[in-house]
C-alpha cells in the first residue's frame, strides 16, 4: 500500500469514527453550581441532565458519581473505592399538610438582571411559629430551562422518598418544621416555576449556578459500572 492509500485509509477510519460517535450522542445540558456546607470549603458539581437522565460529578473528586433514571425511578449512588453501587428505589410517600406552619412567599425580585429575557424571582419559606424561621430561599429565573426543571424535580421527589422512608431514625427533638418541610418532605414544587440559580436551605448547606450550555453527550455515561456490587438500604 503506497503512502497515498495509507493517508485516504487512516482518514477513513478516523472519519468513520467520528459519525459513529455523532450517531450515537445526545442533547443534554451542562450545569455547574458550587456548593458549600457549614464547615468545609466550597466545590464545584456538574449536573449533565437529558430528557430521561441525570448524572451529578463533583469536579476535581474522582472517587464516584450519581446517576438518575427517570424511566425507572431509580437512583444510583456509584462508589469506585469499594466498586459498588447503592440503589435508591422510589419511596412512597404523603406529604404532611403544612398550611399553618409555613408561609410561602414568592415575588419578582426588583432591579434583577434578567438570564437570557427571564426575570428573577425568590421563592422563600418561613415557619409560622413566633421566631418566623427562615426554612428555604431558592432564587430562580422563571421559565428557564423548563426539561431540566422536569428531570431535577422528579430527581428531588425520589430524595424526599428516601429521607421520609428514614424518618423514624431521626429523633423527634429534631424533627423541626423547618427540618421537615426542607430536610425531609421537600419535593421541589418550585422547579415548577423555573430553573433555581441560587439556593439557601435550612441546614445551611447553598447552591449557586456558575454556567449552563447546551452539548452533545455519549449516552454510555449513565450506564453503571458492571462489575461492581448492588445494594440497597433496605
Amino acid at each position: 500500500m503506497n503512502k497515498v492509500n495509507y493517508f485516504l485509509f487512516f482518514c477513513f477510519i478516523y472519519f468513520g469514527i467520528n459519525i459513529a460517535n455523532a450517531v450515537n450522542s445526545v442533547d443534554a445540558y451542562e450545569l455547574i453550581y458550587e456548593e458549600r456546607e457549614p464547615g468545609t470549603d466550597s466545590y464545584q458539581v456538574k449536573f449533565i441532565v437529558t430528557e430521561h437522565y441525570l448524572r451529578i460529578d463533583q469536579l476535581g473528586d474522582s472517587s464516584g458519581y450519581v446517576v438518575y433514571d427517570d424511566n425507572q425511578h431509580l437512583v444510583y449512588s456509584v462508589a469506585h473505592n469499594d466498586k459498588s453501587v447503592l440503589v435508591v428505589p422510589e419511596y412512597q410517600y404523603k406529604k404532611p399538610d403544612f398550611t399553618g406552619a409555613i408561609t410561602v412567599d414568592y415575588y419578582i425580585i426588583p432591579d434583577a438582571p434578567t438570564i437570557t429575557g427571564k426575570s428573577i424571582y425568590l421563592y422563600r419559606a418561613t415557619s409560622s411559629a413566633v421566631d418566623k424561621q427562615k426554612c428555604l430561599d431558592i432564587k430562580l429565573a422563571e421559565g428557564l430551562l423548563p426539561e431540566v426543571s422536569n428531570i431535577l424535580m422528579s430527581y428531588q421527589k425520589m430524595l424526599a422518598g428516601q429521607q421520609s422512608h428514614l424518618l423514624d431514625a431521626t429523633p423527634k427533638e429534631y424533627q423541626s418544621t423547618c427540618y421537615l418541610y426542607d430536610q425531609v418532605f421537600n419535593d421541589g414544587d418550585y422547579y415548577h416555576k423555573g430553573l433555581p440559580i441560587q439556593e439557601w436551605h435550612s441546614n445551611g448547606k447553598s447552591r449557586l449556578l456558575l454556567s449552563y450550555k447546551k452539548i452533545k453527550i455519549d449516552p454510555e455515561i449513565f450506564q453503571l459500572e458492571q462489575t461492581y456490587q448492588k445494594y440497597s438500604l433496605d
